[in-house]
């Protein structure tokens, strides 16, 4: 089976008004429900907006659901703009498969320096059809070990695949108060099969009462068949 070529651009124009950012990031908690699923069946379920906890950066993370009934790509700019319209800042972010009827995490990570003054975030997306899907060989488990999760993963294929991508939004009474990204492999990138890894995650997370885990799985070769 080959890649499909084909990609839809979904433009996504949602705006999130901040006003006093400042205090907004101190609080360290601004969330956006979308008003209605969006375009090409990509349902965006919750977006939020993260300090990292040092004053360094801010997450701008949007949880959403593959409705497509096909394996996806999806690549995302993200834009910070000022009350004038003018781009601030740009991050991308991108998955190489998401499995059909799955929820899956993309973000926008923005250094504080770069977004003084920004009025809005922004964002679209770039969706392709993909073969190179491996979730259904992919199993997590995530343990509450008293201070952060301890996030393992076993690839149950006899192939090797592409490290097991893992975020995790955690919240407080519903409202987001830290963001975690790790990349689950044996050697740089690969995930051999029949192996089990595991990596921790929200070291830097303040007191939560629940999470959101997704996590994305991709061959090493287009033209495995899994």
């Amino acid at each position: 089976m080959r890649k499909k070529s084909t990609s839809v651009m979904v433009s996504l124009a949602m705006s999130l008004i901040l006003i006093l950012l400042n205090c907004i990031l101190d609080c360290g908690q601004l969330t956006v429900y979308a008003a209605a699923p969006s375009a090409d069946n990509i349902k965006v379920n919750n977006e939020y907006v993260i300090p990292d906890g040092y004053d360094w950066c801010t997450f701008y993370v949007v949880v959403a659901t593959n409705n497509t009934g096909k394996d996806i790509t999806i690549n995302a700019e993200f834009t910070a703009v000022d009350k004038n319209g003018n781009v601030v800042a740009k991050s991308q972010d991108y998955s190489d498969a998401v499995k059909k009827d799955q929820q899956f995490i993309l973000y926008g990570q923005f250094k504080n320096v770069d977004i003084q003054g920004v009025s809005n975030f922004r964002y679209s997306f770039n969706v392709g059809e993909t073969d190179n899907c491996t979730y259904n060989s992919v199993d997590i488990d995530a343990v509450n070990n008293g201070e952060c999760l301890q996030v393992s993963a076993t690839n149950y294929s006899e192939h090797d695949i592409q490290g097991v991508g893992v975020r995790t939004v955690f919240l407080k009474n519903g409202k987001a108060v830290g963001f975690d990204t790790v990349n689950i492999a044996d050697v740089g990138y690969t995930f051999h099969g029949g192996s089990t890894n595991s990596q921790v995650v929200g070291h830097n997370t303040a007191k939560y009462d629940t999470y959101i885990l997704t996590y994305t799985s991709a061959g090493n070769d287009p033209l495995m068949d899994f």
